[in-house]
């Protein structure tokens, strides 16, 4: 039972730190960036070319996968979401373009590398450990607290910085924020280049676990979607807690029902979530637009 609550968990984790890129484009912007799980996978990826194909140094290989995440962020916004601001000053369509952009982020990953899953190394400690009764390994345990450690640092860093709370002004109410001088196209591209150069970095974290597998993007997006969800849309600390419900949840039915289950287990919970609280479980600081 420790075993499959500690996987549970390690899931759990990766699902949370996609909730918490997410969460870093939503709060400013109202916009939920479904290419965000494509970016993470395309993370994975460069993390595997620069480690295992190219030679490149553990720390050159995370400046330069962040690097390309906040790139490839920027891209979404300028590509994705700033013409509808142009054209009709709305982003209510922004989800249709963004999975668009995720299509297209996964079909190029695919044409370079292929459809079939990668060894992502790991250059750190291996070996087996022992915690709370579970078998475990350190790039698990690495994954888990970047989970709760991302989700708590950009809480706090939200809720108790002038940054922060100018994003949560411009997500409350965006023509009051731009009467108080907050430049809202800035901060706009700044999220979208923040959350892609996290999802780099998620990439990086959780490469060693998922392996560099395109077929990742589509249920990265829907689990991370789910985790906010259940977590509060607009929540840091939500997400976290969402990301590691989904991941118990869908290790539990994959273990006792089947792998064929744990799809459906998730979008059951995320059916009751919105039935019976379609704000989350948490106070959210943004309404992500999404239909």
């Amino acid at each position: 039972m420790a075993n499959i609550i500690w996987t549970g968990l390690v899931l759990g984790s990766v699902y949370a730190l996609v909730a918490t890129g997410f969460t870093i484009a939503m709060v400013p912007t109202g916009v939920f960036n479904f290419a965000q799980g494509a970016i993470v996978v395309a993370g994975t990826f460069f993390t595997y070319q620069f480690l295992s194909v190219s030679g490149v140094a553990t720390g050159w290989t995370l400046a330069l996968t962040t690097l390309i995440g906040a790139g490839a962020g920027l891209l979404c916004e300028v590509l994705t979401v700033r013409p509808l601001r142009w054209a009709r000053g709305s982003v209510d369509n922004a989800m249709v373009t963004t999975v668009g952009a995720s299509t297209a982020i996964i079909g190029l990953v695919g044409a370079n590398w292929g459809y079939v899953p990668l060894l992502v190394p790991f250059h750190g400690p291996s070996g087996f450990l022992h915690l709370l009764g579970a078998v475990t390994t350190p790039i698990q345990i690495i994954t888990v607290g970047s989970a709760i450690a991302a989700a708590l640092g950009f809480e706090a860093l939200f809720r108790f910085t002038r940054r922060g709370q100018a994003c949560l002004a411009v997500a409350e109410d965006r023509d009051p924020a731009m009467l108080r001088g907050v430049n809202v196209s800035t901060l706009s591209i700044a999220a979208f280049s923040a959350a892609g150069a996290f999802g780099g970095l998620a990439g990086f974290i959780i490469g060693p676990t998922t392996y560099a597998d395109a077929s990742l993007g589509a249920t990265l997006a829907l689990y991370g979607f789910v985790a906010a969800a259940f977590g509060g849309q607009g929540s840091f600390a939500g997400g976290l807690a969402g990301g590691f419900v989904v991941g118990i949840v869908a290790t539990f039915a994959s273990t006792y029902l089947g792998a064929n289950y744990s799809d459906l287990a998730v979008l059951v919970l995320l059916l009751v979530t919105l039935g019976l609280r379609p704000q989350g479980l948490g106070k959210g600081g943004a309404h992500a637009r999404i239909v």
